[in-house]
């Protein structure tokens, strides 16, 4: 399962757990990271953005080349 969002053209957007072998996708950063759920415990180190990923400060792994 997957979607096409008109903010990220040529972008498409996975759910991780659709994935044949979800347990080899590694995150590499968070967005929308003000918008999640108050009991959501996300205790890494990645970079973790407040906006979406067109809002972020620079271009995290490349997505919008």
């Amino acid at each position: 399962m997957g979607f096409e969002a008109d903010h990220y053209p040529g972008g498409m957007h996975l759910y991780a757990p659709s994935m044949e072998n979800p347990e080899e996708f590694e995150p590499t950063f968070h967005v929308n990271y003000q918008s999640k759920l108050p009991w959501l415990k996300l205790n890494d180190e990645l970079p973790k953005f407040e906006g979406t990923l067109l809002h972020t400060p620079n271009d995290p792994d490349g997505y919008l080349t």
